[in-house]
């Protein structure tokens, strides 16, 4: 994994580029700084994401992203992506996760938003993930009302309440990890309209863990971020900071809450219920905190509550919302 991180992306994918043609996906192509599709067939549909009229026929590309993901096309013109999940030593975990959640009967399941792995590919030591090419990262320039804000909000915090029932904890709930149905392309402001309920799926389980139905409940704990301090550079809770056991359930909580706090806390006059609910997600205390299954009964109660005039008031786009590397989330 180390070596795939630190070479650069086109150079190490492009030395596989045989071994995935004779699996059938054909690796985009290097276009000055974007990747595109190998060939101009229309893309085949595939159910997992969708177009409007306004980007249909526009241009489309695959720009910066991780030098763990490549996209590819199959010979019938799906478009997927294809992820390096281990190398035998870092990432078991991680496809142990994805065999749970993402494939088989669950991946089915509607609750579930974890997006599907559609094949797992072995080449040596390496296993690879082959996952729909979906949409783009969660982002409020999208949404046109507040109902459409809460609506991303509803879904993501179900499919993290359908992870939290299976034992499964993600460990890195940002916005950068939940994608939207609606794919990149040609975006006219104004017409967000077209897309009143795209599906949003969670992704990104380097980081996870999942715990067996029969272990005790006392025993699912971890310890410390993710990884090294040097490296790791996510917003941490409280009890992430101590060197003792915590629950990476109550973590996953407080990374949620927070993240949707950034995105609605200027509008908190219009929905202050929301916002409260959202606090007690990430309250410091993680005994205080809510269950993700618990947050997302009590929000839908609410939104179910809400008037029209409030869910249909136009929301305002927030310029720094991802809450990436050294991010602070300090409440203004």
């Amino acid at each position: 994994m180390v070596t795939w991180r630190d070479t650069p992306r086109n150079e190490v994918w492009s030395s596989y580029r045989s071994f995935f043609q004779s699996r059938g996906y054909a690796l985009w192509v290097v276009k000055g700084y974007n990747l595109k599709p190998p060939n101009n067939n229309p893309r085949t549909p595939d159910g997992f994401s969708y177009e409007n009229e306004h980007s249909a026929n526009g241009p489309h590309g695959y720009g910066a992203g991780s030098p763990l993901h490549f996209p590819a096309r199959t010979a019938d013109s799906r478009d997927v992506f294809i992820v390096l999940l281990s190398d035998g030593i870092i990432g078991d975990n991680c496809v142990d996760t994805l065999r749970s959640i993402a494939t088989g009967v669950n991946a089915a399941i509607d609750r579930n938003h974890a997006l599907p792995m559609l094949q797992e590919i072995h080449c040596d030591n390496l296993v690879f993930g082959v996952f729909p090419l979906v949409g783009s990262y969660f982002a409020p320039a999208w949404f046109s009302n507040i109902a459409q804000v809460l609506e991303a909000m509803s879904q993501v915090m179900e499919g993290v309440a359908f992870l939290h029932d299976h034992l499964v904890a993600h460990r890195d709930l940002f916005p950068s990890n939940f994608l939207s149905s609606r794919r990149n392309g040609l975006w006219i402001p104004g017409k967000s309209q077209d897309f009143l309920r795209p599906r949003y799926y969670i992704i990104d389980f380097e980081w996870a863990v999942r715990f067996s139905p029969d272990s005790d409940p006392a025993t699912r704990t971890v310890t410390g971020p993710p990884l090294s301090w040097d490296i790791y550079r996510r917003p941490p809770p409280p009890e992430m900071l101590s060197e003792l056991p915590y629950c990476p359930f109550k973590a996953d909580v407080w990374q949620v809450g927070k993240s949707f706090i950034r995105i609605v806390e200027h509008i908190e006059n219009q929905i202050p219920e929301i916002l409260e609910i959202l606090r007690k997600m990430s309250t410091d205390r993680a005994e205080d905190r809510s269950s993700a299954r618990e947050a997302v009964s009590q929000l839908n109660e609410v939104i179910a509550r809400l008037p029209p005039q409030i869910l249909q008031s136009p929301i305002e786009q927030v310029d720094d919302y991802s809450m990436d590397e050294g991010d602070s989330l300090e409440e203004e």
